[in-house]
């Protein structure tokens, strides 16, 4: 008998702070969340004319002739270029295994026309 009392401690003494951590929140003392459907409906309404004002603070001026301007455009233009350039070296200079290492791409002879390569070790 006192072993089953025991084990009704100990088991009580494990379950019930595991069970009063579990509760939820009855007294209702939380922030309640807000409606994310009333967020997106809601519309500030804004005037014809601090629309016409927020449209001319936020157009940027068309200005192309000065030389502020043209300097930037040569920057970018050389900057293009250069990246042409890296991409084209980028590349192997013998990607096409055709040219057997030759600068041009040897021609196809006849069997009985062909004639050794002292640049590649092929009979071309």
């Amino acid at each position: 008998m006192q072993n089953k009392w025991r084990f009704f401690y100990a088991f009580a003494t494990l379950a019930l702070p595991l069970y009063a951590v579990g509760q939820t929140n009855t007294k209702g003392d939380r922030v309640p969340q807000p409606n994310v459907a009333e967020e997106k409906t809601h519309r500030v309404h804004v005037s014809r004319k601090d629309k016409r004002r927020q449209r001319l603070l936020f157009r940027k001026p068309k200005v192309e002739n000065t030389a502020r301007y043209e300097f930037y455009q040569r920057v970018e233009e050389a900057a293009k270029e250069k990246q042409r350039i890296l991409k084209k070296l980028a590349k192997p200079q013998y990607a096409d295994f055709t040219y057997f290492g030759h600068k041009n791409k040897p021609k196809k002879h006849k069997p009985y026309e062909m004639k050794y390569c002292k640049e590649c070790s092929i009979r071309h």
